[in-house]
C-alpha cells in the first residue's frame, strides 16, 4: 500500500519495459498467493514493517518455499528476517512512510540486483536522482494553485504513467484530504468517459499525466478535448528524465509536491492521517498482527 507497494509497481513497470523473460506480478493483498512455489522469488516491501498484508505475504510466501527478500526500516519484518537469516535491506527510519519512496526504490533496486535481477543500472539511477533534483517545489505550488477551490480531481494516466496517475491520487488523498479518483487506460476510453457526456455542477480539477505511444497520443488528445468541455481547469504533466525510472520518480515527487502545496491552499494538515490507526486496531482486535 501507498509508497511501499508502488514501488513495487515501479519494479514492475521497469522489469516489463526491458522485457524480462518471467512474470512480475504486484500483490498487495495478505497473505500469498495460492500460485506461488519455492520457484518464486518474493520481494517484500514495507517502511514501517509492520504493514500486517506484507509481513503476512513475507510469512507465508516464505513457508512454501519461496526465496523472500525484505525491504523496510525496521518492525516485524525486519525482525522476521534476521530471525529466518533471509536477505534484508534496511533504510533510514523516522520519515512519513509516503516521503520514502526514493529510497524504497532504491533499496528495492539494490536488493534485487544482489539477488542477481536487475530491472535498472546505475546510470539509469543516477538519472532518476539528476529528474528529482530538478523538479522544484514551485512546480508543484503553480499547479496547486491552479487547482484551488475544486471538489473533485480526476487525475488520468496511460501506459505505465498509470502508475504517476495512481500516486498523485494517493497524495491527494493522504496529504491534501482531497477526493480524487484515477482514471486508467483502457477504462478511460470507455466507461469512465461516458459520465463526461454531460455537465456536472461540482467543481472539477482534471489533471492528465501525458505518455508515449501512438495509443496514449490518441486518447490523451481526446480526454484533452472531453476535459475541456467541462469548463474546468486542466492541468497536463509530462513525467521528465532520462529513462522510465527517472520519469516514474519525477512524475511522482510533483505529485507530492503539488499535494502539500494544496493542503496548504485548503488549511489542512498533510502530516495527519491518524485515520488509519483504526484500522490497524481492527486488525488486532481481530488478532491480525
Amino acid at each position: 500500500m501507498g509508497g511501499s507497494g508502488v514501488t513495487g509497481d515501479y519494479i514492475w513497470a521497469l522489469a516489463t519495459a526491458k522485457g524480462a523473460r518471467f512474470p512480475v506480478i504486484v500483490h498487495k493483498a495478505d497473505g500469498a498467493p495460492a500460485w506461488l512455489s519455492s520457484e518464486d522469488l518474493v520481494v517484500a516491501i514495507s517502511y514501517s514493517g509492520n504493514t500486517y498484508e506484507t509481513v503476512s505475504c513475507a510469512r507465508e510466501a516464505h513457508a512454501k518455499g519461496a526465496l523472500v527478500l525484505s525491504v523496510t526500516s525496521g518492525g516485524k519484518l525486519a525482525a522476521w528476517a534476521r530471525e529466518t537469516g533471509l536477505p534484508l535491506a534496511t533504510i533510514q527510519p523516522g520519515y512519513y512512510p509516503r516521503t520514502a519512496l526514493g529510497m524504497l526504490a532504491g533499496a528495492t533496486l539494490g536488493i534485487l540486483s544482489a539477488a542477481g535481477v536487475e530491472v535498472a543500472n546505475e546510470g539509469e539511477v543516477k538519472d532518476a536522482a539528476e529528474a528529482l533534483r530538478s523538479t522544484s517545489r514551485g512546480e508543484g505550488e503553480t499547479i496547486a494553485r491552479a487547482l484551488k477551490g475544486k471538489d473533485l480531481y480526476i487525475i488520468a494516466g496511460c501506459g505505465v504513467f498509470d502508475i504517476v496517475a495512481h500516486r498523485w491520487r494517493q497524495e491527494f488523498s493522504e496529504n491534501a484530504k482531497a477526493i480524487a479518483k484515477t482514471e486508467f487506460y483502457p477504462e478511460s476510453a470507455h466507461n469512465d468517459l461516458v459520465v463526461w457526456q454531460q455537465q456536472h455542477g461540482e467543481r472539477k480539477g482534471f489533471i492528465l499525466i501525458e505518455g508515449d505511444g501512438k495509443v496514449c497520443s490518441v486518447l490523451e488528445e481526446l480526454l484533452r478535448q472531453v476535459y475541456s468541455e467541462q469548463r474546468d481547469t486542466l492541468v497536463r504533466v509530462t513525467p521528465r528524465g532520462n529513462g522510465l525510472l527517472a520519469q516514474l520518480l519525477q512524475g511522482s515527487l510533483l505529485g507530492g509536491f503539488t499535494s502539500v502545496y494544496l493542503a496548504s491552499l485548503n488549511g489542512v494538515d498533510p502530516r495527519d492521517t491518524s485515520i488509519t490507526g483504526r484500522y490497524k486496531e481492527a486488525l488486532e482486535k481481530a488478532g491480525l498482527t
